[in-house]
């Protein structure tokens, strides 16, 4: 009996295009079964008109509908805050829009993180210009630390942004 211990190159190309299309059936699978979400067009900007989005995958602009990746997005200035220099406050991979504050503590002192409310930094990326700047998904009155408040003169205006 013959016996060859490495497979011809048919049987090598034939392997390589049945791993591309296995990998495509399960892109195709993970598609069909990729949940439903709210935009987060419409959740940064306190609205619920936007229609709702099947991300294919987690890139940022995956989460948005059509009208918000082809329009401008605006925020009541209320809710923004400039992020101070030197504050290395980043956006978490959770898996949502908005970085939630820690419940606790492994080493039980709390951490800048934990003393801010719902959050997204924005403007942050080195193709941005301009200040780092905090969404709050909800506003309020008080001083937060790292984050300053955006001039008192800028709190009767929205603040409109287009994905890049």
């Amino acid at each position: 009996a013959l016996a060859c211990s490495r497979p011809t190159l048919f049987s090598e190309a034939q392997h390589t295009l049945g791993a591309r299309m296995q990998r495509g059936l399960k892109r195709a699978c993970d598609e069909a079964d990729a949940p439903v979400r709210a935009c987060w067009g419409g959740e940064l900007a306190g609205f619920t008109t936007c229609a709702p989005v099947k991300p294919m995958s987690g890139a940022f602009t995956e989460h948005f509908c059509a009208d918000c990746r082809e329009g401008t997005i605006f925020v009541p200035a209320s809710r923004i805050r400039i992020v101070e220099v030197g504050n290395e406050l980043a956006n978490t991979q959770a898996g949502g829009l908005w970085n939630v504050p820690a419940r606790s503590c492994a080493s039980g002192l709390a951490s800048r993180r934990t003393l801010l409310p719902a959050h997204r930094i924005v403007n942050q990326t080195k193709c941005c210009s301009g200040a780092k700047l905090a969404i709050l998904k909800d506003e309020t009155p008080h001083a937060l630390p790292g984050l300053s408040p955006l001039p008192v003169a800028m709190h009767r205006r929205c603040w409109g942004g287009e994905l890049a």
